[in-house]
């Protein structure tokens, strides 16, 4: 009984040796580390410290002296005052004025075909000659029928005139006079007849050199000489389409339609030029020439089309261009590049750069863009320096460094920054 007690005693006195050692080589550790806490975490204490002042940690402060932030590099363009002309671009279709499907008009075999494809022609210009032989032959028995029926018609007049001669003298009726001047009109009307013919197959030997209706360009041929065409073929011999001038068809809103009918209604009517579509730089002028009668429902939009003269043939029947129009223009308008115009959900704005060399948002209005000019109706005035490369990066009130675009620096004379003036 006595060994069972003695046991537990001791472990237990074993354990709590354990606990204590334990503790002695936590407490033993902390004062071993804790000055290089504290060295750790004096700076960071020191800055709290700075930034709040008398240790309230809910009241943030502003940076002491020395420690502002640096400028943000950004670039400017100074707001001006142009007369900047108001065009609308669209994308438009060339079409030709005149395009001619040339057709056999007789049935016959090509014999000569002087064009070839490509060829510009002029109105009259021979392009087949089909083989005339049987009409040839026709018009030699027409003329043969006239002078038959023609000397009919003359021996019948002479009859008349004798027996109108006898009549007289009472040696014929009035009868037989009737009559011979009935033969006399039934021979006139057969040499009539035979001279209709006549011009009839002249016609028809017309018809076998086909010409030119109009003057322009031959597109494919579709038969070649030895060939037997018919009058009701479908398929064209040719096609001529005419390449000076053209017209440009092109399909503007209803709410420019307005605009466009006060400016066809001047004189002269409107500008309308064609330009290239990578460089932007114009390839042909012309003049609006037609607006549509009505507003297609469907699309909101109204068909124009302007006329070119094309005497380089740079626009090409059927292709696409871009169309721009010329609709008046804002005088004196304060503009600034496009560029520098931010867009948000309820409005535009612009950073614009105040004379201490900080930024503020500006609500502008922008009546319109041509280009990469910005026509601001209200918000700026000229002179004002704006932002156009930056702006990404700031905010209300932030301290800016700025250069002047060399674009706008080169359109005209320079303007004092609003930093440099307000330096002493």
């Amino acid at each position: 009984m006595t060994g069972c007690s003695v046991g537990p005693k001791v472990t237990f006195m074993r354990v709590r040796r354990f606990v204590w050692v334990g503790v002695l080589a936590v407490l033993a550790g902390s004062a071993i580390l804790y000055p290089r806490i504290r060295t750790m975490l004096a700076p960071a204490a020191a800055d709290a410290q700075q930034t709040v002042p008398g240790g309230d940690s809910s009241h943030p402060a502003t940076p002491a002296a020395g420690h502002a932030s640096p400028a943000i590099a950004v670039v400017t363009a100074v707001a001006r005052k142009e007369t900047v002309p108001i065009t609308r671009t669209y994308v438009g279709s060339v079409e030709p004025i005149a395009s001619v499907a040339v057709k056999p008009r007789i049935d016959g075999v090509v014999v000569k075909e002087p064009v070839s494809e490509g060829q510009t022609v002029k109105a009259g210009d021979l392009l087949f000659q089909l083989d005339d032989q049987t009409i040839q032959a026709s018009l030699a028995k027409d003329l043969a029928a006239i002078s038959r029926d023609q000397a009919t018609l003359d021996q019948a007049n002479v009859d008349l005139t004798r027996l109108q001669t006898l009549l007289s003298h009472g040696d014929v009726t009035q009868q037989q006079v009737d009559q011979q001047q009935a033969a006399v009109k039934v021979a006139a009307g057969t040499v009539a007849s035979d001279k209709a013919q006549l011009q009839t197959d002249q016609v028809q030997l017309g018809f076998t050199k086909i010409t030119a209706p109009i003057a322009g360009r031959i597109g494919a041929i579709s038969v070649s000489p030895g060939a037997l065409i018919h009058a009701s073929d479908q398929t064209a011999l040719l096609t001529i389409t005419q390449m000076a001038p053209v017209r440009v068809s092109f399909d503007a809103s209803e709410r420019d339609l307005a605009a466009f009918r006060k400016a066809f209604a001047a004189t002269p009517p409107p500008a309308v030029t064609v330009i290239d579509a990578d460089t932007a730089k114009p390839i042909a002028t012309g003049m609006l020439t037609f607006i549509d009668s009505s507003v297609d429902a469907s699309s909101g939009t109204v068909t124009l089309k302007g006329e070119f003269a094309n005497a380089d043939e740079s626009l090409w029947p059927g292709a696409y261009v871009r169309v721009q129009a010329e609709l008046g223009a804002y005088t004196g308008a304060t503009v600034v590049p496009t560029a520098a115009v931010q867009l948000n959900d309820t409005s535009s704005f612009v950073f614009l750069v105040k004379p201490d060399a900080t930024v503020t948002r500006r609500t502008v209005t922008v009546a319109d863009t041509t280009g990469d000019i910005a026509v601001v109706s209200s918000g700026l005035q000229p002179g004002d320096h704006v932002v156009i490369e930056g702006q990404l990066r700031l905010i209300e009130g932030s301290h800016v460094k700025e250069t002047a675009s060399a674009t706008v620096a080169s359109s005209g004379p320079a303007a004092v920054s609003p930093a440099a003036s307000a330096s002493p």
